[in-house]
């Protein structure tokens, strides 16, 4: 699920990501060869998703229908709102189990149109539906637009859609080094992170099996296993660095749902990870990160909503640009630290801070010091 304000009238709608209508008289009885699995997602009708519609007071109303959502072909498994082709507005990416993703794309009046397939993150590059688990937004090259990473199942590769800034996306897994990698592990949660502060989002993904009983059927592989974690090189490129990043990278687990943020207030990113085969969870705490400078940015909406979710961030630093969105509901079945930690690397001030509220106001702050925790607090009027 995901909150958002998808038609910027000050308040936070709710999606809700629904995968199939299960039903426990079918019992559906499953096999891989002799060893009886987990049906598949295909086994029952899919459901759509559901938009539920703030209407200012305390109270929701279902506008799927209305709103061009309603689309029930999907096995749903994660739903992250982003503003992709920068016209200000709520786009969503809904990531399906075996069927081809979805791409909403917000028609600015309170409509949304699928363009999935024609903008190219339906299916991979090799023209297949993957089982997508979790997914992310994210501006991975800092170009000024939004990309996307997506988790999937064992034996598939990691995908990661490059935003080409015309509508259009391109399948750049293998020429961005995610996808050899990332083939011989399930993934769950896949996020976008700056891990080491240097200004380019570097991205984890929470492996672990669903079936308890896989070694039985696949010697290949194992129920628990080890989450990844993949440097930025900053040319496009990733590195893995799961074995130079701390013992409790290596750690062997079923790592499924994953959250982010500055748990200890110290400048960068810490990464919880549930984990569904034990009766505990796991924090990662982040030792190195902060030995690049950075800037920790929370907004205040008022015109806007109060967390301001939505809004965008651009940093300049020298040479140095980031654009940012602000977000709480990313990944898979988790919701993060709506603070940005902005990276600097090398540099000790931040040149030109802007936002660009979800009202359509922009703010713009000049000379920030880095190093610090600034809030940012909307300076147009307050709706009444």
């Amino acid at each position: 699920a995901a909150f958002v304000d998808y038609d910027r009238d000050g308040d936070l709608d709710l999606y809700a990501a629904n995968y199939m209508e299960f039903d426990p008289d079918q019992n559906e009885e499953c096999f891989a060869g002799t060893v009886r699995i987990y049906c598949g997602p295909n086994t029952y009708p899919g459901q759509a998703g559901v938009l539920y519609r703030n209407d200012g007071g305390s109270r929701f109303a279902d506008v799927t229908a209305e709103v061009g959502l309603a689309d029930d072909s999907g096995r749903q498994l994660a739903a992250v709102f982003g503003d992709f082709d920068n016209d200000g507005d709520a786009d969503l990416f809904v990531a399906n189990d075996k069927r081809p993703n979805f791409l909403f794309l917000n028609n600015g009046d309170g409509t949304f149109s699928e363009n999935g397939a024609e903008a190219g993150v339906a299916y991979n590059e090799e023209g297949l539906a993957e089982s997508a688990m979790g997914a992310d937004w994210g501006d991975y090259d800092n170009d000024g637009f939004l990309d996307i990473i997506v988790a999937t199942f064992q034996w598939l590769p990691n995908t990661l859609y490059h935003n080409d800034g015309d509508g259009f996306f391109t399948d750049v897994t293998f020429a961005a080094n995610l996808g050899v990698p990332s083939v011989p592990y399930l993934g769950m949660t896949s996020a976008f992170l700056d891990y080491d502060n240097d200004g380019f989002l570097d991205v984890f993904v929470s492996n672990g099996h669903l079936d308890e009983n896989v070694e039985e059927y696949d010697p290949a592989t194992t129920y628990p296993q080890r989450n990844q974690l993949f440097h930025n090189r900053g040319d496009g490129s990733f590195a893995e660095v799961t074995e130079q990043s701390g013992p409790g990278m290596l750690v062997e687990r079923v790592s499924h749902g994953a959250v982010f943020g500055d748990c200890d207030n110290d400048g960068d990113v810490d990464i919880f990870v549930s984990d569904s085969a034990a009766p505990h969870c796991t924090l990662l705490r982040n030792d190195g990160g902060n030995a690049n400078h950075y800037l920790t940015v929370e907004v205040v909406g008022t015109a806007s909503n109060r967390d301001g979710l939505g809004a965008r961030v651009r940093a300049v630093a020298g040479d140095l640009v980031q654009t940012r969105e602000i977000r709480r509901s990313y990944g898979y079945m988790g919701s993060n630290d709506v603070r940005l930690i902005l990276g600097l690397g090398d540099r000790t001030q931040v040149d030109t801070l802007q936002v660009h509220w979800p009202s359509g106001e922009v703010q713009t702050l000049l000379g920030v010091e880095a190093d610090q925790h600034v809030v940012i607090r909307e300076t147009s009027k307050e709706r009444e």
